[in-house]
């Protein structure tokens, strides 16, 4: 989207988005959602489901194995700590 919407090629954007942020895209994008992922686990009141289908989330497994690559816990794990 963001290719059509500048007339650039995808490649070019996912490169000046690399130099820019050190991130590429989906690196960027899954840390995002991790940490608005944490805020929701903190306020409680969400399932894990949920949070992870908030954020952007396909699936729950995919979910679950993202957030525990950047934070180091899985998302139960997560709340529990923060208790």
């Amino acid at each position: 989207m963001l290719a059509e919407k500048f007339y650039l090629s995808p490649y070019y954007i996912c490169k000046i988005f690399k130099e820019s942020t050190g991130f590429t895209f989906i690196e960027y994008l899954n840390k995002m959602r991790v940490k608005e992922a944490q805020k929701l686990l903190r306020a409680k009141g969400s399932t894990v489901l949920g949070i992870s289908e908030k954020v952007g989330f396909g699936s729950v497994s995919n979910f679950g194995r993202v957030f525990k690559e950047i934070s180091g816990v899985s998302p139960l794990n997560f709340r529990k700590l923060e208790k």
